[in-house]
């Protein structure tokens, strides 16, 4: 007896037979096909209103500015991004899905980059390489961008906002890119010969390093290598310089009375002036409210930047059960301020946390009478006084238990100010500028503040650093990511509302600026679209119908 299909049917038969034959061989092979397809080149249709999974133009842009160059030796350069998760894990997720999705396009888009998943928690010597004595156990939720032998890792679901109702993915994706692939790297420059506290790169698990982690770890995000300086013990600031850091200085900058009548003697003040004058300088000075430092103080005077006595009490605008009571105060904003045009508009969004001042005096303009002076002898040099956050009017200052000179309630003081030199060159006619920002308190740039996500130290200072640095180009371009001067006001917003009739456009904090638009779906495209989706299996059921009616009659 034959098994032939087709033996003993009839001609029509044999046809249909062979039709369903070759549709279910067609069929396999599609989806073998779509499989592999899918597995090499990850094909992505963003459906979201928003454009959620897709990347920006502006960043294809800015990857390609990046990738594209050239390395040293004249090679490609190659980028590997490693996520510790496996890839069901990662789609998975809510708040690691946006990333993954965004290095597989990276992927498909350039041939340089490379993605890798791997699973931390069943192969953790998989990311032994990365891992550093100081550093947490790498996690699931981390992603590793590596190139050339340098390497940042970063928690992926940081590339949300606090709210997580904000992608900043793409910022900080370009900003990790930039500093690993920078061909001269800049420096910031912690001074370490005055009892300051400071991050030393060499010994991470130091106690200075351990308590100024989170700043550093801010600063490299910026782009910027970290070093030390014994300001004492060079001639000139370096030339890598694009920012000094003063934190928490115990001993006074006063000149070496031993050298004063040497000629060519300079003093360590007189570095950092030299170092402000003569390029596109940034300082920060961070200084113990209790602790007087007549010199440092006075170097600051001539800046404009005067420092309170007494440590200031905002017992209506603070934290409360944190510290002495009113000692954890609540900055406030002032958009007219040397401050607006840093924080901007983030600081009018309804959820966006604040900045927190702790153990802090006061700042005051020494320029007199308006906070503007020339300098002496020059008619194209000038600087400029302005306050950066303040307390509410009713903040007090007290020495002791007395209220301090200027510290009476009913005037708004500031807890961080900045000077401005701007410098018109009348050769060139290039304006430079350079930056002292100051604060009068210890506790600035401490692991506590800077490292807590619910304040808004850290997101203001990033943008304070990468700004008066002038390092990081990206800051204050749209690119969907967390920058404080750009049209995206935070990053890629989610749309929260419910369709409706008609699209809605969703503007800025100053609704001058559309953000994001809402499409919606009209009745008319609802129907299109409903047909549309119905359409494809109900003439495949027809198809079966007739094609089971033609046999039942054969």
């Amino acid at each position: 007896m034959s098994n032939s299909l087709f033996k003993g049917k009839s001609t029509r038969t044999k046809i249909f037979t062979a039709i369903t034959i070759v549709a279910i061989l067609l069929l396999i092979g599609l989806n073998m096909l779509l499989t592999f397809v899918g597995d090499q080149s990850q094909i992505f249709i963003d459906l979201t209103p928003e454009g959620f999974y897709s990347m920006t133009d502006k960043m294809v842009d800015a990857c390609a500015e990046i990738l594209d160059t050239k390395d040293e030796n004249g090679n490609k350069r190659e980028i590997k991004i490693t996520f510790c998760a496996d890839p069901d894990r990662l789609e998975n997720s809510s708040s690691l899905r946006a990333t993954y999705f965004m290095a597989l396009q990276m992927r498909n888009r350039f041939d340089n980059v490379t993605v890798e998943t791997v699973n931390v928690d069943l192969n953790p010597a998989a990311v032994a390489m990365y891992r550093t004595t100081s550093r947490r156990e790498i996690t699931a939720a981390d992603m590793i961008v590596s190139y050339n032998g340098r390497y940042k890792i970063t928690d992926a679901t940081s590339f949300w906002t606090d709210n997580s109702f904000s992608y900043n993915g793409e910022y900080r994706m370009v900003s990790i890119l930039a500093s690993l692939t920078a061909l001269s790297s800049p420096a910031a420059y912690f001074i370490c010969d005055h009892g300051e506290l400071y991050y030393d790169p060499e010994n991470p698990d130091s106690e200075h390093s351990l308590a100024t982690s989170e700043v550093a770890e801010l600063i490299e995000e910026r782009g910027l290598q970290i070093k030390t300086l014994e300001i004492s013990k060079v001639d000139a600031i370096p030339e890598d310089c694009a920012l000094l850091i003063i934190n928490d200085p115990k001993i006074d900058y006063t000149p070496d009375p031993d050298r004063l009548d040497e000629f060519y003697y300079v003093s360590d003040l007189e570095k950092i002036d030299r170092y402000l004058a003569s390029k596109s300088g940034a300082v920060i000075v961070n200084k113990a409210y209790d602790r007087k430092l007549p010199v440092l103080e006075s170097f600051l005077a001539e800046w404009g930047i005067g420092c309170g006595e007494g440590l200031v009490k905002d017992k209506d605008n603070c934290l409360p059960g944190v510290g002495e009571e009113g000692t954890a105060i609540v900055g406030v904003y002032d958009k007219d301020s040397f401050g607006g045009a840093y924080y901007g508009d983030y600081a009018e969004l309804p959820s966006a946390p604040k900045m927190i001042f702790t153990n802090s005096g006061y700042l005051y303009c020494t320029f007199e009478p308006n906070d503007t002076m020339n300098e002496s002898g020059s008619f194209n040099a000038s600087k400029n006084y302005s306050h950066f956050i303040t307390t509410s009017e009713g903040a007090i200052a007290y020495n002791g238990s007395e209220t301090a000179p200027g510290g009476e309630d009913g005037v708004k003081k500031a807890l961080a100010a900045a000077s401005v030199r701007t410098y018109l060159d009348g050769e060139t006619s290039e304006t430079v500028y350079s930056y002292l920002f100051c604060t009068n308190t210890a506790d600035f740039f401490s692991n506590e503040l800077i490292g807590n996500k619910s304040y808004a130290n850290r997101d203001i200072m990033a943008s304070v650093i990468s700004s008066i640095s002038r390092i990081d180009r990206y800051a204050s371009m749209s690119l969907g990511g967390l920058s404080m001067n750009s049209p995206s006001y935070g990053g890629k917003q989610t749309q929260t509302t419910t369709l409706t009739e008609k699209t809605e456009n969703i503007y800025s904090a100053d609704a001058k600026d559309i953000i994001a638009v809402n499409h919606a779906f009209t009745i008319v495209e609802r129907v299109i679209f409903t047909v549309f989706v119905a359409i494809v299996p109900v003439a495949v059921m027809c198809w079966g119908i007739v094609i089971f009616i033609k046999r039942k009659n054969l």
